[in-house]
This record gives C-alpha cells, sequence and structure tokens, in this order.
C-alpha cells in the first residue's frame, strides 16, 4: 500500500493552511508555488476539503481559502480516506474487516495487526500535530517553508 500524492498532497495543504495567521486568506496558486505542488491538482483536493467542511472559499478580492476549523480536528488519516477511500493493507481487510477465510487464514492475525498499527498512529496523527513539528524546524520562517520536504 501507498499513500498517493493526492492525499499527501492534500495534507501538505491542510499544513500550509494551518500555518497561516487565523482567519486569513491565501490563494492556491500560492500554496502550490510555496510547497511545490503542481497547481493542477489543487482545485479538486481544495474542492474534496470544502465539502468535509475544514476548508472555506472566498471568491473575489481578498478571496482565496483558509481553514475552516482547527487544525487539531483533523486527523492524517481522515484526509487520507477523504481523498482515497478506507485505508486497507490488502483486500481481507478492505471490506470491514470481514474475511471469510479469517478463522483459517494464518495470515490474517498479521495484517489485522498491521491494519490496525497504522490506523492507530494515522488517527491519533493531526495536522495540528504536523504543524507543531514544522514550527519547530523552521523557527517561523514560514516563507521558504516546503512542508513536505525535510
Amino acid at each position: 500500500m501507498e499513500i498517493t500524492r493526492k492525499a499527501e498532497y492534500a495534507i501538505t495543504a491542510l499544513i500550509d493552511l494551518a500555518l497561516l495567521p487565523a482567519g486569513e486568506f491565501t490563494l492556491s496558486k500560492n500554496i502550490a508555488e510555496r510547497q511545490g505542488i503542481p497547481p493542477n491538482f489543487l482545485p479538486q483536493i481544495m474542492a474534496a476539503l470544502s465539502r468535509r467542511g475544514w476548508v472555506e472559499a472566498l471568491r473575489g478580492a481578498g478571496g482565496g481559502v483558509r481553514l475552516a476549523v482547527g487544525p487539531t480536528e483533523i486527523t492524517v488519516q481522515a484526509v487520507i480516506e477523504i481523498m482515497e477511500g478506507p485505508i486497507a493493507l490488502n483486500r481481507c481487510l478492505a471490506n470491514d474487516g470481514i474475511c471469510p477465510q479469517q478463522d483459517t487464514c494464518p495470515q490474517y492475525v498479521v495484517w489485522r495487526k498491521a491494519q490496525d498499527a497504522l490506523l492507530g498512529v494515522l488517527g491519533r496523527t493531526t495536522i495540528g500535530d504536523l504543524v507543531g513539528r514544522c514550527e519547530a524546524r523552521t523557527a517561523g520562517d514560514r516563507e521558504r517553508l516546503r512542508v513536505g520536504k525535510y
């Protein structure tokens, strides 16, 4: 399993928005420039994040996008699932974890433990946690910050 670029870009864009002063709007093209995200990805990413209620968009002069909720309210797991759907290490865990052979399959226990561990980490980690890591690493130099490039 690999997290797609689309999900990675969505997380990066949310971190970028969370680093802005509270209530400040920015243009999607500025996020793309700051973070090295191809600009053609951002409209569909922002639309999905907006539908979820995490991002607010304002048209016109002084408009742009901004966070509509606190960064600690958004988990990494939720962002990935919004962009890609449910997370599953393999197909036996994809259908609500119901596998017809789970009682006899020697691999099932391993896959279930690995899935639970992965979802535990992603579900406990918020955009706010990631922002804290960025702030510690950049000492407030937001203009040069490239969130995904450490």
